[in-house]
């Protein structure tokens, strides 16, 4: 159980670093270079409002939900679980939305199928504790 949350922790890490750092890039006048074709399918004017969200939505509950597991924090587990289900919804959207694809995304994807499968099991026993 420690090492699928040690795992967890540090995918959730890596990612939220991650998206933090595209969700700066973003605001930052697309420092990034995204290109613009991406920007014109969101509807948005900028990229100023993506990446915000980018942050808000992957970066904060991604971290939120690694500091709750190295704090040992009851709900730490289903934390883990919704902050991967975001990731992966997030992908999901940009396939959607944008309808580009870069190698980045299965790789994304993947991260938050992974903390969803490593704690997914810590959410059950909680549930059955009760």
């Amino acid at each position: 159980m420690a090492r699928s949350r040690n795992a967890a922790v540090v995918l959730e890490i890596v990612m939220a670093a991650a998206a933090v750092g595209g969700g700066v890039g973003l605001m930052a006048d697309n420092a990034i270079g995204m290109t613009d074709d991406w920007l014109a399918a969101t509807g948005f004017a900028s990229w100023t409002v993506p990446g915000l969200l980018l942050i808000l939505v992957v970066a904060v509950p991604t971290a939120v939900a690694a500091v709750l597991e190295i704090r040992g924090a009851g709900h730490a587990a289903e934390a883990s679980v919704v902050a991967g289900l975001l990731q992966v919804g997030w992908i999901l959207a940009q396939l959607v939305v944008v309808q580009r694809y870069v190698v980045l995304q299965p790789v994304v994807l993947a991260c938050g199928v992974a903390v969803v499968a490593l704690r997914a099991g810590a959410v059950r026993r909680s549930r059955r504790a009760w």
